[in-house]
């Protein structure tokens, strides 16, 4: 590249410059910075107070969600007869569980159609004690509180018939006795201790299908209360939780209940005595349900629903008033047109304004200097921009060469090995260490098919695209991309840098893999052009990674049973008609965040012990419902398989794939019917052999 001569010499054209802009003065930045300040400020009012409304239900519902499915698991345990409210002390072990495992419950309870109640709860310095109230034919209650010993047994602290109390009367047992699949109750006033605080219940059946009560999750509202204080909304501002008809759940000072002729009530909105509250409220009733934002007297408000899907019909409302944003906003853009303008006069006299841009241009440069020492090498052409400075000019062409350099380097080497190559300064040697890693491997399937039916030319550039968007997706989740082995990809996590989670990283890009491979092969068919389908497998474990080879050529990879464990997974998507198979180990580390099915225990072609395979289906909370179902039905019948029983497996292989659709419950079906008309020997052990890769 030729060395640039654009521009002038720097010192004659500073002089230049300094002479010229003399004569020039500007007031337009403070002018245009008061005129631009109100639109500037509003906007940014509502962008933070969508965010705070967006941390807020995103907060509340991390808080309550683990109530749902402690909710259909007792209804499950209930319908296998696995769990009894009748049993009452088992019931109240059951419950105290729950509430050890989730500390956001308040109460874990049951109402029976007899007037039995049966509860754990929380007391307010963390004990766990449990309570069973029941009527007697009198109509009186007999109330026992109980606690839980350290060498497992109840011990009773009160039994008496002092304080009436029937489940059937309170609100959650109505609105549960209505509601299959569970529901959220409206705020209401514990009877135990008149907090103020809310349910989520479920109907409870007997196997046969007869209403036996009521399942409840409770929840004291001060939590949320504690919260909203830490939010801060401008200077004076407040954030507050409503529900649909006007109850306040969450209130920043606490101020949740009011008294109603000599009774605490959980606190409307609309006589609330907080002034923002209650004026932002009644505003709302005017303007309608679907407003978003508004102003009324002083104040700004902001209002967001919770997602419907949550099934809990409460608002955020956000309240501050108007000069906490824009009386500094009218303030400062004063400030800046006078500022501004002195400034400018300042600039003109003294040249300033010609050194700050030769400034900016050599901090440019060195910005991108300090970037490629860190290897982050940028498209961005600094000798495009171009500078009135021939210096400059020449230090920009230089930088671009530079840079050309190392990204062409970096396209044969893995991009992290570089940067701490470059950052540590010291040499590649050969050597390697022994680390935990999770690799995966990529493989084009019906490639030979494929090649066939492409001209040379059109097979580069189509690999060429799937290459691009497969290595995009495993650098976007923190992978290295090790080597292209013809169609095939080798890439690992956890090295050469360490990575937590290195696993869960690993699967989320081949799930990123897997969709995006989707979209192009949408696009081909627009095109005519020929469908490419690829397998992924996962695994994770002990590797040897560093510099292989010779002293004078190596290459960085990784290689060990796992990385093999890897690529023999990826070869089992053709058997089981699968797309991405992971190892156990690697599902055992994911299994907590992502959606994975077992599908067989296969011992891979060179060796000799088994691994239960898993198919990767994709993140928790976006799998569909009947997916779920399905791939619980998958591991009962991989269950009864290993049990040696066919039938039973194999009926449910089918009901799995009368759903899935898929390749693997279909063939472990055909297998359950082979073995049930002949069966394998007693020494099998559940486990089958790959005869290929």
């Amino acid at each position: 590249m030729a060395r640039s001569s654009r521009g002038l010499p720097l010192r004659p054209t500073m002089v230049t410059g300094v002479i010229a802009l003399i004569l020039l003065a500007s007031g337009a930045v403070g002018v245009s910075a008061y005129l631009s300040s109100r639109k500037v400020v509003s906007s940014l009012w509502h962008n933070f107070a969508n965010e705070i409304a967006a941390y807020t239900t995103q907060r509340t519902l991390r808080f309550l969600e683990p109530a749902r499915p402690a909710i259909a698991l007792e209804q499950r345990l209930a319908f296998e007869r696995k769990l009894d409210p009748d049993n009452h002390l088992a019931a109240l072990e059951h419950f105290t569980a729950e509430l050890i495992a989730n500390p956001s419950f308040t109460w874990v309870s049951h109402g029976s159609v007899d007037g039995t109640y049966l509860a754990a709860y929380r007391k307010p310095g963390g004990e766990v004690e449990a309570t069973i109230r029941q009527q007697d034919p009198s109509g009186r209650t007999r109330w026992r509180e109980l606690t839980r010993e350290a060498n497992g047994r109840w011990k009773t602290l009160r039994d008496d018939m002092k304080t009436p109390y029937d489940p059937r009367t309170r609100p959650w047992y109505a609105a549960g006795q209505a509601s299959e699949g569970g529901v959220w109750v409206e705020p209401f006033l514990f009877s135990s201790n008149q907090r103020p605080g809310f349910t989520y219940a479920a109907r409870d059946r007997t196997p046969d299908g007869k209403l036996r009560g009521v399942w409840a999750i409770e929840f004291e509202v001060s939590y949320l209360s504690e919260f909203l204080a830490t939010l801060q909304l401008g200077v004076t501002g407040r954030v507050y939780v409503v529900t649909q008809s006007g109850r306040v759940v969450g209130h920043p000072t606490g101020a949740v209940t009011s008294m109603e002729n000599n009774q605490s009530v959980v606190a409307r909105a609309e006589d609330h005595a907080d002034p923002m509250l209650a004026g932002a409220w009644r505003e709302l009733q005017k303007r309608g349900p679907d407003t978003k934002g508004f102003s009324f007297g002083p104040y700004l408000a902001m209002v967001a629903s919770y997602p419907p899907d949550s099934g809990i019909d409460w608002r955020v409302i956000g309240v501050v008033p108007r000069d906490d944003f824009f009386g500094e906003a009218r303030r400062q853009a004063i400030y800046a047109a006078i500022i501004g303008i002195v400034a400018a006069l300042v600039a003109a006299l003294i040249g300033a304004l010609l050194t700050s841009r030769v400034s900016q241009a050599m901090g440019t440069i060195s910005d991108e200097m300090d970037k490629v020492g860190r290897f982050e090498i940028t498209d961005r052409k600094l000798s495009d921009e171009g500078s009135m400075v021939l210096e400059v000019n020449n230090m920009s062409a230089a930088t671009d060469r530079m840079k050309s350099s190392l990204r062409s380097f970096g396209k044969y080497v893995p991009r992290e090995l570089v940067q701490d190559l470059l950052l540590s300064g010291r040499d590649a040697v050969l050597g390697g260490e022994k680390l935990t890693i999770t690799t995966l491997f990529s493989d084009i399937a019906g490639f030979t098919t494929l090649s066939e039916s492409l001209e040379p030319d059109a097979l580069v550039i189509a690999l060429g695209e799937y290459f691009e968007k497969m290595s995009e997706a495993i650098r976007e989740h923190q992978g290295t991309v090790d080597k292209y082995i013809g169609d095939a990809i080798m890439a690992f996590w956890g090295a050469p840098r360490p990575l937590e989670d290195h696993a869960l990283f690993a699967c989320r890009a081949a799930l990123a893999m897997r969709d995006r491979l989707h979209l192009m092969q949408l696009e081909w068919a627009k095109q005519g052009r020929p469908n490419i389908a690829a397998r992924i497998g996962v695994n994770t474990g002990l590797a040897l990674v560093g510099n292989i080879g010779s002293p004078n050529r190596m290459n960085y990879t990784a290689m060990g049973d796992a990385v093999n464990l890897a690529s023999r997974l990826e070869g089992l998507n053709k058997a089981y008609g699968t797309g991405i198979c992971i190892g156990e180990s690697t599902a055992l580390l994911v299994r907590d965040k992502l959606v994975v099915r077992p599908i067989d225990f296969v011992a891979v072609k060179g060796k000799m012990h088994a691994v239960l395979v898993h198919e990767l289906i994709g993140e928790v909370g976006q799998v569909e419902p009947a997916s779920l179902k399905a791939i619980e039905l998958h591991t009962q019948a991989l269950a009864l398989y290993r049990e040696r029983r066919f039938t039973e497996a194999g009926a449910r292989f089918l009901a799995v794939n009368a759903t899935l659709k898929d390749g693997a419950s279909q063939k472990l079906a055909e297998r359950c019917r082979e073995f049930a008309a002949q069966p394998p020997a007693p020494s099998w052990n559940g486990s089958y052999s790959m005869a290929d890769k």
